[in-house]
């Protein structure tokens, strides 16, 4: 299955508020986050494996996200962090 590469801040996965949100963007392609861990309060990357199944990607997954205390975003190869957290500020909705 696939590799993720994951914003940590030390030992914790790097979680950001968008619109109240509190999410973690994580990427298949580490170019995503080049020169640009600083807006996501990052310091490093971290890879992290899949899994062998779709079962067991989706139980490392929501792993994750229990211990970021956040939902998840997957940001596309196309474009880099900078623009998916634009994207969101757009399109996610304020929560109070």
């Amino acid at each position: 299955m696939s590799n993720y590469f994951i914003p940590y801040s030390g030992k914790k996965p790097a979680a950001t508020q968008i619109n109240g949100h509190r999410l973690l963007i994580l990427a298949q392609d580490k170019s995503v986050f080049e020169e640009n861990l600083m807006l996501l309060g990052a310091d490093r990357l971290k890879r992290v494996r899949g899994g062998s199944s779709k079962e067991e990607e989706q139980v490392i997954l929501a792993k994750l996200a229990r211990t970021a205390q956040a939902g998840l975003v997957i940001a596309p190869s196309e474009i880099g962090v900078e623009d998916v957290i634009k994207n969101l500020e757009a399109e996610l909705p304020w929560i109070q």
